[in-house]
């Protein structure tokens, strides 16, 4: 497996504690659609939330939870009405996005979380 796969992974994992400190409860991990993945699903008494991670090494380039495109949405938007298709649910949807910088020997050195990053309405 590559770094980045690792890297990624740990930011999943990351994220994925700090919700169920905050009370969510994760649903599914790394759900497989026809139209891509979605990395975390977690649910709350009032939403069910997309969660998309993005882990990165350094921000040269930017943050990491700004390399969420338009065309990335739309994707996330999709395998969440594909997810939704298959487990239907009262709880209204909520996209995040979960940013994670990572240092040496794994250590976070950054986490920014946009709860409703971005509405699913006009992606699809």
């Amino acid at each position: 497996m590559s770094e980045s796969y690792h890297i990624g992974m740990f930011g999943e994992e990351f994220t994925a504690q700090r919700l169920q400190q905050r009370g969510y409860r994760i649903a599914a991990r790394n759900y497989h659609t026809p139209y891509g993945e979605l990395d975390i699903i977690a649910v709350t008494q009032k939403y069910i939330v997309f969660v998309e991670v993005k882990t990165r090494r350094n921000t040269y380039m930017g943050p990491p939870e700004e390399n969420v495109t338009p065309s990335k949405q739309k994707r996330l938007v999709r395998s969440a009405l594909f997810y939704l298709q298959h487990h239907p649910t009262e709880l209204q949807p909520r996209f995040d996005v979960a940013g994670v910088t990572v240092g040496p020997s794994n250590v976070v050195t950054g986490f920014h979380y946009l709860a409703n990053a971005f509405e699913g309405k006009g992606l699809f």
